[in-house]
């Protein structure tokens, strides 16, 4: 972790969006729960600014900015950090950027993060990732964010083991605090990738995705199955051996897997019928970010499919990104 003088007042953190492809233990179970798979990319991105101060304000002047429950969920959790460290600094928080919340871009998890590891540099501690991980409460469903925040790549995690035939709730609901168990994170090959953010489609609320957790779970055994097949030896051994067909073939196919079909449906036509023009125009594979509603693309020409899609489209927010493979970038 990078040391900052103990007079430094301020200090910036630049985080990065990740795609979530698909989780995966989302049956009756036998092993463990949940468990997935996703990397992270360049944007769309998020700039944080952290000032010392008395006590904790968030000024979020992003395009859209983070509701009243996102701020006082975040205050809550940082002002307990600070309590159980007995730190003497809060923060103002600044947040720039085109990163949107519920949106299937992992915001929550990185701003948390970054909130947490700012409270402690700018007070003189540097803790250990996993200790920023437990006080963020982030990764009770999916590993994919809370790692891909410090190293970028992409991640395979295997879940955690079952407790008591617990059933799959989401994240923000999890209250079991023992981390995903790490299979892999490595670099992403540097592939082109396209993002598309519809901006009429009403993202879903955390009751609403409460919800959607009650009714599609438990999936059947067979559907799990099928997704972990698909994952393991489509999208993980495509990744190891630089297959970008092969990982574009996988992307499709879990597309129709249970629990990413379940997921899809809560849109409706209009997402299927803006996967279906994105292959007309060219794309060589298309799926969505966790529940949505942000799809994301590969193809040989991103900027080409996109000036087509625009004119159209002009109702979404576009973006022509990368891998990341680096992570949060701290700025002193």
């Amino acid at each position: 972790m990078q040391r900052v003088n103990k007079n430094t007042k301020s200090i910036k953190i630049f985080v990065n969006s990740r795609l979530h492809l698909t989780l995966l233990a989302l049956h009756s179970g036998e092993y463990r729960i949940n468990g997935g798979f996703g990397f992270a990319i360049t944007e769309p991105r998020c700039e944080l600014t952290f000032i010392k101060n008395a006590v904790f304000n968030i000024y979020d002047n992003k395009k859209i900015s983070f509701d009243q429950n996102d701020i006082n969920n975040l205050c809550a959790i940082l002002q307990s950090e600070q309590n159980k460290n007995n730190f003497p600094n809060a923060l103002d928080i600044y947040v720039e950027g085109n990163m949107r919340q519920h949106s299937g871009f992992g915001s929550g998890t990185s701003t948390t993060l970054a909130c947490l590891e700012a409270l402690h540099l700018l007070n003189g501690s540097y803790p250990e990732p996993d200790d920023l991980i437990y006080a963020s409460g982030r990764g009770g469903t999916s590993g994919i964010g809370i790692h891909s925040y410090f190293t970028g790549g992409y991640v395979f995690d295997l879940g955690r083991p079952i407790i008591n035939k617990e059933t799959p709730i989401p994240s923000h609901q999890a209250k079991e605090k023992q981390k995903p168990l790490l299979l892999d994170n490595r670099p992403m090959p540097d592939w082109n990738i396209g993002v598309c953010l519809p901006l009429n489609i009403p993202l879903k609320s955390q009751s609403e995705e409460r919800e959607f957790f009650a009714r599609t779970c438990p999936i059947q055994p067979d559907a799990a199955y099928k997704t972990v097949y698909h994952t393991l030896f489509g999208l993980y051994a495509s990744l190891r051996e630089g297959d970008r067909y092969g990982f574009c073939r996988a992307i499709k196919e879990i597309q129709t897997c249970a629990w990413k079909n379940a997921e899809r449906l809560e849109y409706g036509e209009e997402l299927v019928f803006m996967e279906k023009m994105l292959y007309i125009n060219g794309a060589d594979a298309v799926g969505m970010s966790s529940l949505g509603p942000c799809l994301f693309f590969l193809a040989e020409d991103v900027s080409s499919i996109i000036e087509k899609m625009q004119p159209e489209y002009t109702n979404c927010q576009w973006f022509i990104t990368r891998p990341d493979n680096c992570g949060r970038r701290i700025e002193v």
